[in-house]
C-alpha cells in the first residue's frame, strides 16, 4: 500500500513515464535526484523508500513530459 514512505514506481513522481496511467510492467527511468546519476531503469511494479506520489496534474493528458526513456533490449 502506497504511503509517504513507499509505493509502486508507476505511482511515483520520479517515474519518467510518457503515459498518463503507467502500468506495472512499464519500464522507465527513475528521476529521483539522488539516484538520477545512475540512469536507473525500473518497472512500474518496483518500489523504494524515496517514493513521492504523483500529483493529479502530473497525470493529466497533454502535460509536457521529459524526453522518452530509452528502451531496454
Amino acid at each position: 500500500m502506497a504511503n509517504h514512505d513507499s509505493g509502486h514506481c508507476k505511482d511515483c513522481r520520479y517515474f519518467n513515464s510518457q503515459s498518463t496511467h503507467p502500468s506495472g510492467g512499464e519500464i522507465a527511468q527513475c528521476r529521483q535526484p539522488e539516484l538520477e546519476d545512475f540512469d536507473l531503469m525500473v518497472a512500474g511494479d518496483c518500489g523504494c523508500n524515496a517514493f513521492e506520489a504523483r500529483a493529479e496534474a502530473d497525470r493529466s493528458p497533454g502535460m509536457p513530459r521529459d524526453e522518452p526513456s530509452p528502451m531496454m533490449h
